[in-house]
């Protein structure tokens, strides 16, 4: 990466792909792709900063741009679903600018078509239910109040990667039909990429979860609850996966004849985790 800014940075390869565009003729076309994307991207930036999230990096990639948060996550499902949203909300706007503008230039002029074209494309693409489109992160946003965070990103990355694979064999298949269209074999390389990087970093944000979990009600002073019963031999880990950022979780631990034993919260599971060890059964919190 080429660091431009504090928070703007280039990847190296870009420099080659703009120069063989340059020297097949395409070069207009990718630098109105890029410019299209960058106003997406500026949206989500202008949403993260309404609410009041710090921006971490703009990235600008071969395959398209990426912003990152500093959080890494957006602990409140209703902030993370408007500023996924902002961005094809862009798009939208801009297909309305350029329906306006067909009565200037004609329908047919080739500008035109293509950013219209262009648009729709990255419109259609990030609504995709896959990580890390815009989609992937309104759906992710409503699986975590059902699931629990962990379990959430756990069904949206499996869903990612067959939608990854779908495109790409989309791709192959416009690449067969037009002999020169790579647009979206481009995409689907872009979600492996980005599915490859967030699966390194799953690790990373497990721990980050656990020490959240038990900060979270002594920073907010209050929040809503939520209750989760269990049978006394399931294992610690299974119940943490239900866990959600957005409420304060209560245990209510059962034996096998389903009678109440005892009730722990969130904050008593992970000190028990974080003591006896990620495989310990309910029947060991106390």
């Amino acid at each position: 990466m080429i660091k431009v800014t504090r928070f703007f940075y280039i990847h190296w390869s870009l420099l080659p792909l703009f120069l063989l565009a340059w020297w097949s003729g395409g070069l207009f076309t990718l630098l109105l792709a890029y410019a299209v994307v960058t106003i997406h991207e500026l949206f989500h930036l202008f949403a993260a900063l309404l609410v009041k999230e710090r921006v971490g990096s703009l990235m600008l990639l071969p395959f398209g741009m990426t912003l990152r948060l500093s959080a890494g996550l957006i602990r409140e499902p209703g902030k993370e679903i408007f500023i996924a949203l902002s961005g094809p909300f862009a798009n939208f706007l801009m297909l309305l600018v350029a329906r306006a503008l067909e009565s200037l230039y004609g329908a047919e002029n080739l500008a035109l078509l293509a950013f219209r074209m262009l648009n729709w494309f990255t419109l259609s693409v990030n609504l995709l239910p896959c990580l890390p489109l815009d989609g992937g992160r309104v759906v992710k946003a409503m699986l975590v109040r059902r699931l629990g965070y962990l379990s959430a990103v756990s069904v949206m990355r499996r869903i990612s990667r067959v939608v990854t694979l779908l495109l790409a064999g989309a791709g192959l298949v416009l690449l067969c039909i037009t002999r020169l269209n790579v647009s979206l074999l481009m995409a689907a390389a872009f979600l492996a990429f980005r599915l490859t990087e967030e699966q390194r970093e799953n690790e990373y944000i497990l721990m980050r979860e656990i020490l959240y979990s038990k900060e979270k009600l002594r920073k907010k002073g209050a929040m809503r609850s939520r209750h989760i019963s269990a049978i006394e031999s399931v294992r610690a880990r299974d119940i943490f996966k239900m866990l959600g950022y957005d409420s304060f979780y209560v245990v209510c631990i059962v034996d096998k004849d389903l009678k109440p034993l005892r009730m722990v919260t969130e904050s008593q599971l992970v000190d028990a985790i974080l003591e006896k060890g990620w495989q310990i059964r309910l029947s060991e919190v106390f």
